[in-house]
């Protein structure tokens, strides 16, 4: 059964009338405020750190070949025109 506003206000009077206001409040701020189906357990906040590694692991992996790819081809280039410019003087 779904909580809503209404029927937490109905408990929260019922507390109030058998544990008074202050205890009914205290016990009601224990309460989540949304369903249970959208609080996260343990497990879920485990399995989204899975993936979020797995995401950026692929992420780095991707952008460390592009930079080796990039530095490789420099190296190449700045390597051919240092033996250009060593051809040209004499």
């Amino acid at each position: 059964m779904p909580v809503d506003d209404r029927t937490r206000l109905n408990l929260h009077r019922k507390l109030d009338e058998t544990l008074g206001p202050e205890d009914a409040d205290t016990l009601m701020a224990h309460l989540p405020p949304v369903t249970w189906n959208e609080v996260a357990t343990k497990d879920d906040v485990d399995q989204l750190g899975k993936t979020l590694r797995l995401e950026m692991r692929a992420e780095f992996a991707e952008q460390m070949n592009r930079q080796i790819k990039w530095m490789v081809t420099f190296a190449a280039a700045w390597s051919s025109l240092l033996v250009a410019a060593v051809r040209l003087i004499p």
